[in-house]
């Protein structure tokens, strides 16, 4: 009888482990992600995102990339940027949170990184905005994805 009770606790003991490991693994790897829009980021060099989102990505109206070139000290530079706009039904919150946030910045986040974080100076109330990043390929890659989310655009 001794027997059967010891491998009873060991059943128990198994299974419990086993459920164990399964709630670590399942709680560990947490797939939850920031949905991709404007947030405000802490001040420099810190770039942690406070709070919830000014926008969303799916709030944008409009989106185009440009390619801009200028010189600097004889040097032709090329830089690619995302210019946008926010629907017209979410312009008010755009301008009333941007305001909100004079002297502070917020942050492009996509894909949980943040992409760029201008310091807002003034309210924006037309609901543009622009996207930078030195990396090019990488902006190509967000302007081709929020394309995919926004529907028609353009590209010059």
């Amino acid at each position: 009888m001794r027997d059967g009770n010891h491998s009873n606790q060991m059943d128990k003991h198994s299974i419990i482990g086993f459920l164990i490991t399964l709630l670590l693994i399942f709680c560990g790897c947490s797939t939850h992600r920031r949905v991709d829009g404007w947030y405000p980021i802490a001040d420099y060099p810190d770039n942690s995102v406070i709070g919830k989102p000014l926008i969303t990505v799916k709030d944008f109206d409009k989106i185009t990339i440009l390619k801009d070139t200028f010189i600097i000290e004889g040097d032709t530079v090329v830089q690619f940027l995302i210019q946008g706009r926010v629907k017209s039904e979410k312009r008010k919150q755009w301008a009333d949170g941007t305001e909100q946030l004079i002297g502070k910045r917020l942050g492009f986040i996509f894909n949980d990184s943040v992409i760029t974080a201008p310091k807002i100076n003034a309210r924006i109330e037309s609901g543009n905005f622009q996207i930078t990043s030195p990396d090019t390929v990488l902006l190509k890659s967000i302007f081709s994805d929020l394309e995919a989310i926004s529907g028609p655009t353009s590209s010059q």
